[in-house]
């Protein structure tokens, strides 16, 4: 099978174990929660949930370290609806009124009721991550938990100093730095280390996993910053320096409001003209913010590939699909 033909297999598989979770639950006089959430999930009028990216990167890391996919997968679950409660939370407190092109929930059911559907996934989560106790034993089970509600609060923490930076004239790059591995970097660092875990893979080679997903996180990010100015529309999906227009604070704009007084200049200028972006984004590769985020982007993701050359030198069906996977991920084109 080829890994298109894999990667949508697992992910037809995850999304039937997703639902099926969601339906075992009861609701009672609350049905229309299950309704809200099924919405934000992607599963009305059968629109698709996504990539699933996180649970996916789960299994693979399960199969290659020689564990099976069914253990692994109340893992996966957890995951993927834990990923799906910080969605809700963040279209409310970034304002978001669309997520892939349909409305958001909050939008459509109001606030008060996002919260409380966002909350629910989060508990969801947490009992799907326990059903490891049946696959895996009561040991995994709790090592799991225990390592989700730490990612839970180094998220918050992250999305805390995101939130915080729209308010703040200065911003150190390292800050930023700390701000995505909370926010984005340590859940995938979980999702592949937890894998592991469910596999029976030893400390070192969960920490490895750890380390792959962590760089796999900040490189995936790094990159994004990286075309959300200088992407190609036809390709990324969005528009050309679409992150200059929307004063989003990201690496390469940090970067240029600490080198370059012009770009400062034109930074504080409300509703620029489309030609004053297009000097933005000029101004920040003459100072060296595109070369100082491709760099930054290329070490992270040679860091990632280390940990996935030590971890998998020999190398097996679930393994190479995790290196094709991640070669797709971080070599995407401008």
């Amino acid at each position: 099978m080829d890994l298109d033909g894999k990667l949508g297999s697992l992910v037809v598989e995850i999304e039937s174990q997703l639902k099926k979770y969601l339906r075992s639950l009861t609701f009672g006089r609350s049905a229309e929660l299950r309704e809200m959430i099924s919405y934000h999930m992607g599963w009305e009028d059968d629109l698709g949930g996504g990539k699933r990216l996180r649970p996916v990167l789960t299994l693979l890391c399960a199969g290659a370290c020689g564990g099976d996919h069914a253990r692994a997968m109340p893992a996966a679950l957890g995951i993927e609806f834990f990923h799906n409660f910080t969605l809700i939370h963040d279209d409310i407190q970034d304002g978001s009124t669309t997520r892939h092109g349909h409305p958001t929930v909050w939008t459509r059911w109001g606030v008060p009721q996002a919260i409380n559907a966002g909350d629910t996934l989060l508990s969801i989560a947490q009992q799907a991550l326990l059903g490891l106790d049946a696959t895996c034993g009561s040991v995994v089970a709790v090592r799991a938990a225990q390592e989700l509600n730490q990612v839970c609060l180094r998220l918050t923490r992250g999305q805390y100093l995101d939130m915080a930076f729209e308010k703040e004239e200065e911003v150190e790059l390292e800050t930023y730095l700390d701000m995505i591995r909370d926010k984005t970097a340590e859940l995938l660092a979980f999702s592949t280390g937890v894998g592991g875990l469910a596999a029976g893979a030893g400390d070192t080679v969960i920490r490895q996993l750890s380390v792959y997903g962590e760089n796999l996180g900040m490189a995936f990010q790094v990159q994004d910053d990286l075309l959300g100015i200088w992407g190609d529309p036809a390709v990324t999906g969005k528009s050309a320096a679409g992150d200059l227009l929307a004063r989003k604070k990201t690496l390469p704009i940090l970067f240029g409001l600490r080198e370059s007084e012009a770009f400062r200049a034109l930074w504080r200028v409300e509703n620029p003209e489309p030609e004053q972006v297009t000097a933005m984004a000029d101004l920040l590769q003459a100072c060296g913010a595109q070369a100082y985020v491709r760099a930054e982007a290329a070490e992270f993701t040679r860091q990632a590939f280390d940990a996935l050359a030590e971890l998998f030198s020999g190398g097996n069906a679930d393994a190479d699909a995790l290196k094709a996977l991640t070669e797709g991920l971080l070599h995407r084109q401008m």
